[in-house]
């Protein structure tokens, strides 16, 4: 039963996040601010709050055990695309075709906005893509990682996804509660898609600095690393998966594209199928329309037929090709689960602190501590601070949503009795919701971002919070424009870009005199690549 702890709700997430910093542990520290919330469940009994902690922990991992299998299939298949040679083949086709960093980072870009029927699926297909070409490239794991992560969520956010469904779903609550019924939810969620500010900047900024090159801040000495020492890693990083290291060196024998692009078509094929499978047989479906589809299909279940169905193709491809024998195969399976053993592990925890957090009121208390009598033009910056700071504390953005969405719509129909304010702040929410998770390193898609990219996760965080900060500052200066002049939002995005462009000029300029970095280091996003 959740209960409100007051300020009491902030020690959890505090403990873990700044752990993480201090220790770089991420299971360790998670695990500790997971206690520390439990213990003050238990009114400070200690024996009390290790057992609460290893029930949630079993709890959690029980309700998600379609995604920890999900994970640990999505294991199996990389497993098999990296022995078959699959992810060498390609890189070698790569370096065929492109010829420049640029390229590359574009490429990275690109395809992880196409794979946005999932975040988590952004992660693993983008992630496994083109990890050996970034490092062939020259890219560092930090700037990998930030592509991987910044292109996730928001892009599912806003394209084809299972994040549309859950957003309506959300939203029918908060009109529910405000008693607003001139509207349907699909309404409201098209009328906030062009506040979704975070979601359209990012994804816009993530192709600016791909393309220019000009990043800042601890993003740019990471990039320098790169390119004049070939060290994807900082020398004492501490990657979270190390495929090589793990799975031994691919078979070289036999490299072929289709090992890599077989797996991959098969699991899209399956999830597109299983998304719309389930939705159609939903007894519960609203309707026969796509959305209502969407809205009610197992996107979950998609995914985790997806994953097996990845496997399933590699020792298919194995056995058939007989690049590897019946005795490797069965091998690879097994080094698949393991590969992602500690992906899992995190997940759990991950899910488990923000189950406790969610308990003891965290989300209440922000709001409450926040909210009150609010101006109409500070609102929209109020709710996008709000779910920030509860994304940055908790990890999950869906959890904010949850939190967030029907008190957001609520407050702002309440102040302005406006049905289009109210469904704009949607919008705040989801941006804000999107920028906390972004930020923080208990989060679980931050997580499978380090993991894919093979990155140091703490260096993932601290490189891509100065790009997260920066978007998030344009949107509060857009949301404040609106919620003072009520200026349309087609009005601000095209202005927000543009201060984004000249900002990243700005910081990069700053940047290299602070580190006395010679400028012409640029030109090799430009020049063709060399060995």
């Amino acid at each position: 039963m959740d209960t409100n702890y007051g300020i009491l709700a902030l020690i959890p997430p505090l403990v873990a996040i700044l752990l993480c910093f201090a220790t770089k542990q991420v299971l360790l520290s998670m695990f500790a601010g997971l206690f520390a919330g439990t213990l003050i469940m238990s009114n400070w009994n200690p024996f009390a709050g290790a057992a609460l902690a290893l029930e949630q922990i079993a709890t959690n991992m029980a309700d998600n055990v379609i995604l920890l299998l999900f994970t640990l299939f999505m294991g199996v298949g990389i497993s098999f695309i990296w022995r078959l040679g699959g992810s060498l083949a390609l890189a070698e086709a790569a370096k065929r075709r492109f010829k420049k960093r640029r390229s590359v980072c574009l490429g990275t870009w690109g395809l992880g906005m196409l794979c946005s029927v999932n975040d988590c699926l952004v992660a693993a297909v983008d992630g496994n893509v083109f990890r050996d070409i970034c490092k062939d490239y020259k890219i560092s794991s930090e700037k990998f990682s930030y592509v991987l992560d910044s292109t996730a969520a928001p892009a599912a956010a806003f394209f084809i996804s299972d994040w549309i469904a859950y957003q309506i779903g959300m939203i029918s609550q908060g009109l529910d509660a405000a008693g607003i019924d001139s509207i349907t939810p699909m309404g409201a969620y098209i009328k906030s898609l062009p506040f979704n500010m975070y979601s359209i900047f990012t994804l816009l900024f993530v192709g600016m600095l791909m393309y220019t090159g000009r990043d800042y801040g601890p993003m740019l000495k990471a990039e320098v690393r790169a390119l004049t020492t070939g060290q994807f890693t900082k020398p004492n990083a501490h990657p979270m998966l190390n495929v090589g290291h793990e799975l031994g060196e691919p078979k070289r024998t036999k490299p072929m594209i289709r090992s890599f692009v077989l797996p991959i078509v098969v699991t899209f094929a399956i999830i597109i199928f299983g998304i719309i499978y389930t939705g159609m047989t939903n007894p519960d479906r609203a309707g026969t329309d796509f959305m209502s589809i969407l809205d009610a299909c197992d996107a979950q279940l998609a995914l985790y037929w997806g994953s097996f169905g990845m496997a399933v193709t590699g020792i298919t491809v194995a056995l058939f090709s007989k690049i590897l024998t019946f005795e490797d195969t069965m091998s690879t399976i097994v080094d698949g689960f393991k590969l992602m053993s500690l992906t899992g592990a995190i997940l759990v925890m991950a899910w488990s602190l923000a189950a406790v957090t969610k308990s003891m009121g965290l989300g209440d208390f922000v709001a409450a501590t926040v909210g009150g009598s609010v101006p109409v033009g500070l609102l929209p910056v109020l709710v996008l601070v709000c779910s920030i700071i509860i994304a940055f504390a908790t990890g999950t953005s869906w959890g904010t949503m949850a939190i967030m969405t029907p008190l957001a719509i609520q407050l702002g129909y309440a102040i302005t009795g406006d049905v289009n304010f109210a469904a704009g702040m949607c919008g705040a929410v989801l941006s804000g919701a999107i920028l906390g998770d972004h930020a923080s390193p208990v989060s679980d898609t931050t997580v499978m971002a380090s993991i894919f990219s093979g990155a140091d996760h703490i260096d993932h965080v601290g490189t891509q919070l100065p790009y997260a900060l920066t978007v998030g500052g344009v949107i509060a200066v857009m949301y404040l424009i609106y919620g003072f002049t009520q200026v349309t939002p087609f009005v601000l995005l095209p202005l927000g870009v543009v201060i984004l462009y000249f900002l990243q000029i700005v910081f990069h300029k700053w940047s290299l005199k602070r580190y006395n970095i010679d400028p012409g280091y640029r030109k090799y996003m430009t020049e063709d690549h060399k060995q």
